[in-house]
């Protein structure tokens, strides 16, 4: 009986579930479970990370590394110096973080050298965002692009000489700090 007016009700009395607790369930070992004597720890598989970035950039949208969008910021950037002058125009204190950002995560001074070799991995099924993650955290091995990147874990086997050859060469790019 709807007692609130909103349309639905709620028991007034004792409900029975449909589930039953048996030996070896996953029941939690509170006080009403007598099945196991105690609490018993149950470890969940944690699920791999996926990057979603191109699923929620528009269509038209690319995924940019911080080498690449440093300069364009930058050009930005000293555009709006010279339309400074127009007081209606004015940038956001989020832009010059962001160039900011871009500027410090740059790791490699040439963006279509770096682009060229990373693309080799598209053809092992690596998608643009995963390519820019890769460039802008700058891994050194393997192990560090699987464990950065957890979506590329399952392609580890095909993956891993490729990803060899194209941080040897992303090495050679790579800014003298």
């Amino acid at each position: 009986m709807d007692k609130t007016g909103n349309g639905f009700s709620l028991p007034t009395k004792g409900v029975k579930s449909s589930f039953k607790s048996t030996p070896g369930s996953l029941s939690k070992g509170g006080k009403g479970d007598k099945s196991s004597g105690g609490k018993t720890p149950v470890t969940k598989e944690p699920q791999p990370l996926e990057l979603k970035a191109e699923q929620e950039l528009p269509k038209n949208a690319k995924c940019l590394m911080d080498c690449e969008a440093a300069p364009i910021l930058e050009r930005v950037h000293e555009q709006m110096v010279l339309l400074s002058q127009d007081p209606t125009i004015k940038l956001p204190v989020s832009f010059d973080r962001g160039l900011q950002f871009a500027k410090a995560g740059a790791h490699y001074t040439n963006p279509q050298s770096t682009r060229r070799v990373l693309e080799i991995l598209k053809k092992h099924g690596v998608s643009d965002d995963e390519i820019c993650v890769i460039a802008n955290v700058c891994p050194e091995t393997t192990d560090e692009v699987f464990a950065l990147v957890p979506s590329l874990k399952p392609k580890t086997r095909t993956l891993t000489e490729p990803l060899k050859d194209v941080l040897e060469e992303l090495a050679k790019l790579k800014k003298s700090a």
